[in-house]
């Protein structure tokens, strides 16, 4: 799997969400009870963020000043390391628009691309249209039309791997076909449903929802099969029948 350091930059359309860093320098939500100082973190980051799934408290490299839209961050997420400069490169940053975020993520190209592939979704545009193209062009070095081409690059390998995914349980899908008994027919119709749900998803740009159309599926495919389906029920037969253990909290006098 090819490993490397992937840079992105994009444009920054709010300064919301309206956020706190704390005393260590760590990234907070705006109600924290000990308080800090204000960050604007932005859609941008706020995406970035949300496409990393579970992942520990982002910490701030360089924390804002003066300027609360300026600021550097760095996240990590099992093999994944990311990095979000936030910067002005227009008008002296009077605007949320005279914002940019470089975007630097270290690791597989795999999991990159599908960072890149859910932060496009999340932000429902694309990043590399700026608001102010000379200028976006003059601070980061590279034209519109190369920062496009690096954001789809990695869009389509992202896109690529979940068609692969569909198109693997696709197949499983047919082989059963006309193998199963009338129980396995129902749950294959179920298999069926969420393949389409799922190309529908991977159309809209939607990696969470493929994920979890693809996770339903699968489990279909192994309750229309006689031969799988035995060993799945057993486990949530287990499972629903293990007893919780009782733990007496009174205190004995």
């Amino acid at each position: 799997m090819e490993e490397g350091k992937f840079v992105l930059w994009a444009q920054v359309r709010t300064g919301t969400p309206q956020m706190k860093v704390d005393t260590d320098g760590l990234l907070r939500p705006n109600s924290w009870p000990e308080g800090g100082s204000l960050v604007y973190l932005g859609d941008v980051a706020q995406s970035v963020l949300s496409s990393l799934g579970p992942h520990p408290t982002p910490e701030f490299i360089d924390p804002p000043g003066f300027d609360e839209q300026c600021w550097t961050i760095s996240v990590q997420s099992n093999e994944l390391k990311i990095l979000i400069r936030s910067e002005s490169y227009w008008g002296f940053g009077l605007f949320a628009r005279c914002y940019l975020n470089r975007i630097e993520i270290i690791g597989a190209r795999n999991d990159a691309a599908r960072i890149a592939f859910d932060i496009i979704a999340s932000l429902g545009r694309d990043p590399w249209k700026t608001s102010f193209p000379f200028a976006f062009r003059k601070k980061t070095g590279f034209s519109i039309d190369n920062h496009q081409s690096k954001w789809t690059d990695l869009i389509k390998t992202g896109k690529d791997e979940l068609s692969e995914n569909i198109e693997l349980i696709a197949e499983k899908y047919r082989r059963l076909m006309g193998k199963v008994d009338k129980r396995g027919d129902v749950h294959l119709i179920e298999v069926k449903e969420n393949l389409t749900i799922a190309r529908q998803a991977l159309h809209d740009r939607n990696a969470p929802a493929v994920s979890r159309a693809l996770s339903r599926a699968e489990r279909a495919l192994i309750l229309s099969n006689p031969k799988t389906r035995s060993d799945l029920e057993e486990q949530v037969n287990m499972e629903l029948g293990e007893e919780i253990p009782f733990v007496d909290l009174t205190e004995s006098e």
